[in-house]
């Protein structure tokens, strides 16, 4: 047969996942708070359709900014922008993705070996201010252990025909005994994306009367990244270093201009290992320089933005003492900032961040704890001023296991969040948000009292995952619309309210049984946040809730899956926002494994079949650009 019938059906996903980003790398099932772990195949084939936030827009509680394909960063149960740590094995790149939605991250999903997302407040290890979670992608190129000898590595391309996308990824690597070389790098470019109507939405071509459909003027663009890296891997030692240099060159939407990015990085770690109380001290360090130039398609330069620095981390485990064990450590980062040209909206800036922090974990066969407690120093100084801030969090969980198979775990945190250089010293018109911004050098730091709980239940026929959550803030900082113009444009200024934010997420897969020779697996992924101020009003760019239903057929060489995700309207919008309609999206995937090839894997993806318009309502742009309407993407992956 050209499909071979299946084995008896595996558990589902019964196999130890470790994350990294954890503070004690545990297993993904003994971590109390929401956690994504994407690997390698799954990272390649999500990042077909542009840059991190569409490789993780669509997991429960991640959405994206949506600034088009290629500026897109993930939001996370409705947090983005400096709520959000997206790291690069384990340390913040040194980027400008954080000061306009326009700015693309200087990461890519296709370099990634997996992809870790830490939903919530409890990630005391990467600092106060990720909130709202934690992406961390492991890129491999700084190994800390020997997996096998010899030489190895994949190749990756794909192909959208409709909107003439190709990508391409690969890496390469040899092992000793104590030796790791890699190389690897990719290449992703596609031009102006297929829309199923008109680009704007009724009411603004009404003031416009821009009538482009069909497709997004000017939203094609490049990534493309070169890397190495070279490890010692001892007995009781390591140490590893890695370069990297990444471009890009993509066109902000519905404008005549582009952004050219460049970014160089080099980062180094290592450890040692004793057989003493402390088991490890460990240390990595990422220096970076990243430049990007706004150039108008006349050749003329509007802005540049330059940033650069470093950031390092000391760290101490522990061995374990009974069921208890801890790690300990300093991070140090130092960052200059400065937008030079006509839409400069801020002064040149240097910021320091200094930390200290230490997390514990007890855990028996039937209960355990993990408490975390941080203390940051930061300081802002430049040409509009000068602020410092000293915060303290903490964190404490607990979990029980009632029966076999099954976790149940609460988790209280509170966390302080300094504002950002943009918060603090803005003031300027903002091309990308269509507004004059300015900030408030007088803001006070945000604090976030949160609680989540969460339920696991892992069972060889059945997985789910709930977690339910709520944050407190006292001082949310937000840019609000004062009623003003200046220079033409509406007039936002930095302040500050207590708000709420809640929400919940379910994740669930059942072995359905065997049909027609196929193991068919079935799965269900909802999400909800609600984020609104005490004193009355909605918070801005509010994720609507969805949810999504899949099937899936497992052959020994093939499989295919059917997905539906629903969203619902957001009409619950801030004051200068409009809602955003209901939406339905249906996808098909195929991969196929060839007989006696299987190092070999052949998939086609089908996304949004029916061509719905999609508006993306976390978007600073979603009255001027839907999502991508029905696409094909074709890739091929090899494994050696």
């Amino acid at each position: 047969m050209f499909f071979d019938a299946p084995p008896p059906p595996p558990p589902i996903e019964q196999h130890v996942i470790v994350v990294t980003a954890s503070a004690l790398s545990s297993s993904k099932d003994a971590i109390n708070q929401g956690v994504i772990v994407l690997n390698r195949e799954a990272a390649l084939l999500n990042s077909a359709g542009g840059g991190i936030g569409e490789t993780l827009a669509g997991q429960a509680g991640v959405r994206a900014t949506f600034f088009g394909p290629n500026a897109s960063r993930p939001i996370i149960r409705g947090l983005g922008e400096d709520r959000i740590r997206l790291l690069s094995n384990g340390l913040q790149g040194i980027d400008a993705s954080t000061i306009s939605p326009d700015h693309a991250a200087a990461v890519d999903g296709l370099e990634a070996q997996s992809i870790e997302v830490l939903k919530g407040a409890t990630a005391l290890r990467f600092g106060s201010n990720a909130v709202g979670g934690v992406v961390n992608i492991v890129d491999g190129r700084l190994p800390s252990r020997i997996t096998r000898e010899g030489v190895s590595g994949d190749f990756f391309a794909g192909l959208n025909p409709r909107d003439k996308a190709s990508s391409l990824a690969g890496n390469i690597s040899y092992s000793t005994d104590n030796f790791v070389f890699r190389l690897d790098g990719l290449r992703r470019q596609s031009g102006d994306y297929s829309i199923p109507g008109f680009a704007q939405t009724s009411d603004i071509r009404a003031v416009t009367g821009d009538d482009t459909q069909g497709h997004v003027f000017n939203s094609g663009g490049e990534i493309w990244v070169l890397g190495g890296g070279l490890g010692f891997i001892g007995d009781n030692a390591r140490l590893a270093i890695s370069a990297r240099e990444t471009g890009s060159d993509y066109g902000i939407p519905g404008e005549e201009a582009n952004i050219e990015l460049k970014q160089n990085r080099i980062d180094m770690a290592g450890a040692l290992n004793f057989d003493f109380v402390v088991k490890e001290l460990s240390f990595a360090v990422s220096n970076g320089n990243y430049s990007h130039a706004e150039i108008e398609h006349s050749g003329a330069i509007g802005t540049i933005f330059r940033s650069s620095g470093y950031e390092g981390r000391v760290e101490g485990r522990t061995s374990k003492i009974g069921n208890f064990e801890g790690v300990f450590g300093l991070q140090i980062g130092d960052r200059d900032f400065a937008a030079i040209g006509d839409e400069a909206f801020i002064l040149p800036v240097n910021i320091k961040n200094n930390g200290a922090f230490a997390i514990g974990h007890f855990e028996t066969e039937a209960w355990g704890s993990e408490f975390g407690i941080r203390r940051d120093v930061a300081n802002y100084s430049g040409l509009a001023g000068r602020r410092n801030f000293d915060s303290n969090s903490a964190s404490l969980s607990g979990f029980i296991k009632p029966m076999e198979g099954l976790r149940l775990a609460l988790t209280l945190a509170q966390t302080t969040r300094n504002p950002t250089e943009v918060e603090l010293f803005a003031y300027g018109p903002h091309a990308a948000t269509q507004s004059f911004e300015i900030g408030d050098v007088n803001l006070r730091a945000e604090t976030a009292r949160s609680v989540e709980l969460a339920a696991i239940y892992r069972a060889p026929k059945t997985n789910i995952e709930l977690n339910f959550w709520r944050a407190n803030f006292d001082d949310f900082v937000s840019f609000n619309p004062t009623g003003l113009i200046e220079d033409g444009l509406p007039v936002f200024q930095a302040s500050q309210k207590d708000a709420e934010l809640s929400g919940y997420e379910l994740v669930a897969h059942h072995h359905l049984g065997v049909l027609s020779g196929a193991e068919i697996r079935g799965d269900i992924a909802l999400d909800f946040v609600r984020g609104k101020y005490v004193v009355g009003g909605n918070i801005a760019r509010m994720p609507p809730a969805s949810v999504t239903f899949g099937l899936e057929a497992l052959f020994a060489n093939f499989t295919a899956k059917a997905e539906v995700q629903f969203l619902d309207n957001q009409n619950k919008i801030a004051q200068f926002e409009t809602a955003t309609n209901r939406a339905q999206i249906y996808n098909l995937e195929f991969n196929f494994t060839p007989p006696s090839f299987d190092k070999w894997s052949i998939s086609a993806q089908l996304q949004n079949i029916t061509d719905q318009e999609v508006r993306e309502h976390t978007s600073v742009l979603k009255d001027y650009l839907p999502r991508p309407g029905r696409t094909v993407n074709i890739s091929a992956h090899y494994r050696f």
